[in-house]
């Protein structure tokens, strides 16, 4: 099994510095993306998780030596020159997981409070106290990216223990009770690619127990056949049930 907290506590010593009272971290590139319309991109180094189907595996989420240090008013800035050049209204970081030192993302959602900020993130490191720190930010939309629909599909795609997807529910559950607008300020993803209906229903009842609106509003994922996560699940062992190519076209269905 793979430990999430190990993980979290190479990425904090490998690739989170302090100088100065400022919150550092690497990052490994920035760019303008297609995704929800158009947003401005940051890809962070380093996770705390090891998804079987990651995009990001080879460049940042897997990787601790890679990238530059920055601290949160250079990446600002560096979101802000793409929003403003693209016209886009949104800005978010991606490519790991940023609420590794959660200090630094929050400066950065401040530093840029004209935008909506994205936070993509898989829950797992949110407590009830980052949950209200979240919340009390208006410019803040949290996506919580669940892996798989239950707990056993979380462990095959992680191979991580089953009680970190409770965790991912359970960050619902306080971003929620701090005041976030389910389906507005905070909604859930869900990796679904390795799914079954039965398993999907199971899911949608676990999100309705939180609160009777997140069923509605569940952003579903779905496996991207780039070679390189082809090679990642071969290696893993993983196969798929629903896919898409990287134009979106799917893949296949079994």
């Amino acid at each position: 099994m793979i430990d999430p907290e190990r993980l979290l506590q190479l990425v904090l010593e490998h690739a989170v510095k302090i100088e100065g009272g400022v919150v550092y971290r690497k990052y490994k590139r920035f760019r303008a993306d297609r995704w929800y319309g158009g947003i401005a991109t940051a890809d962070v180094v380093g996770c705390n998780l090891r998804c079987g189907m990651c995009w990001a595996w080879r460049n940042t989420s897997f990787v601790l030596t890679a990238g530059a240090w920055m601290a949160p008013h250079e990446v600002a800035a560096r979101l802000r020159e793409i929003a403003k050049s693209k016209g886009f209204q949104q800005v978010r970081i991606s490519g790991g997981e940023p609420l590794i030192a959660p200090e630094h993302l929050l400066e950065v959602i401040d530093l840029l409070s004209e935008y909506t900020f994205v936070v993509e993130t898989n829950g797992v490191l949110i407590n009830r106290n980052l949950a209200k720190e979240l919340a009390s930010r208006p410019n803040a939309v949290v996506r919580v990216s669940i892996k798989g629909a239950t707990p056993e599909e979380f462990v095959k795609i992680t191979m991580s223990p089953s009680f970190y997807f409770y965790r991912q529910l359970e960050a619902l559950r306080l971003l929620i009770e701090s005041g976030m607008r389910p389906c507005r300020d905070v909604y859930p993803a869900a990796m679904l690619g390795f799914s079954t209906e039965d398993s999907e229903r199971r899911l949608a009842k676990a999100l309705g127990e939180i609160h009777p609106k997140l069923p509605e509003c569940i952003d579903v994922e779905y496996v991207i056949l780039y070679p390189h996560v082809v090679k990642l699940m071969s290696a893993r062992g993983l196969k798929p049930t629903r896919a898409v190519t990287p134009s979106g076209v799917p893949a296949f269905m079994i």
